[in-house]
């Protein structure tokens, strides 16, 4: 069986896994474990019970630690739900919008996670100080967090699946705003293991760029680094999968072994198409940040339905970016009269 074959599985398997979950808890009454989701972690640490969120979470930072964002691309439920979006729609329905810019906005899902934790971690220290003791409560917090509603969920699923990728493509919300991957983000950066080098065949081809889902400079960087050094990874292993001469692979160790003169001479030339940050992704991410932070700790946020605040990350990202294109491209109009 293929290495995709295996993430398919995978992914499948977790999705079943999360429906059972839910209808246990919610039709049968079989409420032994409680939310897993990250909320559930930073809540249930503030108020000094460590729960099945926690357990779950203390697992995927220990993968982080061993091989990166792998949890992001092999064990995320939700990015499994987006691949099979990506799967059914594919290119078909897809908005052609301009591509000369990378959209590269790194930075937004970190202060996504950086308002999760305030609101849900920070607060209650601050407030009422740090737990003296901490216990072990699996059901602690419901699937869902008890706050979401049937129309909020249905928002979730068709704002953060076909809406991000008919704009901005596959992965959209993994790079762009989700703020576990952030998360993870922080922790893969002292990874043990992850995609590298080994062997001194690359001709960098190129095939490894291509097929990665989340824009992730592979050439440029084994190049560097010998390694696909990039935070963004998450070791789905595509780039393994299609290269022709066998010259990268998933290891827990570093290998002596280079591009040659020629194909890093092409590596680097890919590398200066790829990492172009534009003075539009700053303007972006400015607008954004600014917006959300002042909705979060405004009075609007307090008084607004679940059906507002799920849609905040997403809807605000897709109107700013479309602002500031249409401005772009009007005061390129006026200069050139």
């Amino acid at each position: 069986m293929t290495t995709q074959k295996w993430r398919t599985l995978s992914r499948v398997f977790l999705m079943l896994m999360m429906t059972v979950h839910v209808v246990t808890w919610y039709t049968f009454g079989m409420q032994t474990f409680g939310s897993i989701g990250i909320e559930a972690f930073f809540s249930g640490l503030a108020r000094g019970v460590l729960n099945t969120g926690f357990v779950f979470w203390i697992l995927a930072f220990i993968s982080a630690i061993l091989l990166g964002r792998a949890f992001c691309g092999w064990f995320c439920w939700f990015g499994g739900y987006l691949e099979l979006i990506e799967w059914g729609i594919g290119d078909k329905l897809k908005i052609k919008i301009p591509r000369r810019i990378l959209l590269y906005l790194g930075v937004i899902p970190f202060v996504a996670l950086a308002l999760k934790i305030y609101s849900a971690l920070l607060v209650v220290w601050i407030e009422h100080g740090i737990p003296a003791v901490f216990t072990f409560q699996w059901a602690d917090v419901e699937p869902w967090g008890g706050q979401q509603t049937g129309i909020s969920m249905l928002l979730t699923a068709i704002l953060y699946g076909p809406v991000l990728l008919f704009i901005f493509g596959r992965k959209a919300w993994c790079r762009y705003l989700c703020p576990i991957g952030a998360f993870l983000k922080i922790f893969s950066t002292v990874k043990i293991g992850g995609v590298r080098l080994v062997n001194n065949e690359c001709n960098a081809c190129g095939q490894c760029n291509r097929v990665c889902d989340m824009q992730v400079d592979v050439m440029g960087d084994l190049n560097t680094y010998g390694e696909v050094h990039n935070s963004d990874c998450i070791v789905c292993l595509k780039c393994t999968d299609v290269c022709p001469t066998n010259a990268i692979a998933l290891s827990m160790r570093r290998h002596d072994a280079s591009l040659s003169a020629d194909a890093a001479a092409r590596a680097e030339k890919s590398t200066l198409k790829r990492r172009k940050l534009s003075a539009l992704d700053v303007i972006i991410a400015v607008i954004w940040i600014g917006v959300s932070v002042f909705f979060f700790f405004s009075d609007v946020r307090a008084y607004s339905p679940q059906e507002i605040k799920v849609v905040m990350s997403v809807a605000l990202l897709i109107i700013v970016y479309g602002v500031v294109w249409l401005g772009q491209k009007g005061w390129k109009k006026v200069k050139a009269r």
